[in-house]
């Protein structure tokens, strides 16, 4: 390094003595003959090289500015885990504190959160943060009570080693799973108003035509853990749809996991209703689970299903006998 700063000082010395037509070997008046020197031309490649250089690190700055969120295989080494329970916060602070260097977009902590939320590591608590399933205990990941001065109350999760070295083994995946949330696809949802004289029966049959996706969820508080049963109905036929331990405490969440699962299984392109007691936040961008309302959406529309929405407001116990029904 002191070689270098000696050869950049030197060069320098060489370029102000010819801007000020001195020749910097002899301390004489510049000439022809100047530019012929050995020393003078090996300055000029030396200082040519120190552009290049620089002009190809301008430019791979530029090409990243502002871009997508990437880390290389030598940054990853440079990670370095906490000798203690962290939080989330650290872990993206010192994912950015090795990337830095690359000029794009930080990683943020809600990041994290989304995708060990999406893997099953963390799910909504009843206080709106998210806390450590049974799979994410496995990990070490705890959950602690909070209390704010206001009264406020939430969760904080902490992560021992393992969590820590897991949540770096796998950056890739939470950078690919963010894009993928991001890149967004608007949902252009009908909605069909559900006429409060009839019933759920005679809705149905009035749009006996139509594929209907129902599902009903309910979730424990204690336990984390939820279930839903979903009926997929078209033409008198059914198909029903169940699942126990999903690990979250959303029974929103548990009824569309429901209904990916119901999206999944059609197989020709039709008109869907999705029929439900509550809205489930189709058209609500800032809903907690409009990434699962995109991914039905995308789920139907690469079927080229005609979708719509209805929700038979004050008929929940009567949707839920519906769907008991036909799942015996």
């Amino acid at each position: 390094m002191d070689n270098e700063i000696e050869r950049l000082q030197r060069a320098k010395m060489y370029i102000d003595y010819l801007t000020n037509g001195v020749d910097p070997v002899s301390n004489m008046d510049a000439d022809t003959n100047t530019l012929q020197n050995e020393k003078v031309i090996a300055c000029f490649r030396y200082v040519s090289g120190v552009l290049e250089r620089n002009i190809y690190e301008a430019k791979s700055v530029t090409k990243h500015s502002n871009s997508d969120f990437y880390i290389t295989e030598s940054q990853c080494a440079e990670l370095k885990v906490y000798p203690y329970n962290c939080k989330v916060s650290e872990l993206a602070n010192e994912i950015n504190r090795v990337t830095k260097i690359n000029g794009t977009k930080k990683m943020s902590a809600a990041w994290i959160n989304n995708w060990l939320e999406s893997e099953g590591y963390l799910c909504q608590s009843d206080l709106k943060s998210r806390i450590s399933t049974d799979k994410g205990k496995q990990l070490g990941i705890t959950s602690e009570y909070r209390q704010r001065d206001n009264g406020n109350e939430y969760y904080i999760n902490f992560y021992p080693e393992q969590a820590q070295r897991f949540i770096y083994d796998h950056i890739s995946e939470i950078n690919a799973y963010e894009n993928k949330q991001h890149s967004k696809t608007e949902i252009m949802i009908k909605s069909v108003d559900f006429p409060s004289e009839l019933s759920v029966r005679e809705f149905i049959m009035q749009n006996s035509d139509k594929c209907f996706i129902i599902s009903i969820g309910s979730c424990d508080s204690v336990s984390n853990a939820g279930s839903y049963i979903t009926v997929l109905l078209y033409k008198g036929r059914s198909m029903v749809m169940k699942k126990t331990n999903i690990p979250t405490n959303s029974a929103n969440r548990c009824i569309l996991t429901g209904i990916t699962e119901a999206a999944s299984a059609i197989r020709l392109p039709t008109d869907v209703i999705i029929l439900s007691s509550t809205p489930l936040g189709f058209n609500t961008t800032r809903s907690p689970n409009y990434r699962l309302c995109q991914e039905i959406y995308q789920i139907l529309t690469k079927k080229e299903c005609r979708i719509s929405e209805s929700v038979c407001h004050g008929k929940g116990a009567e949707l839920n006998s519906f769907i008991k029904s036909l799942s015996g």
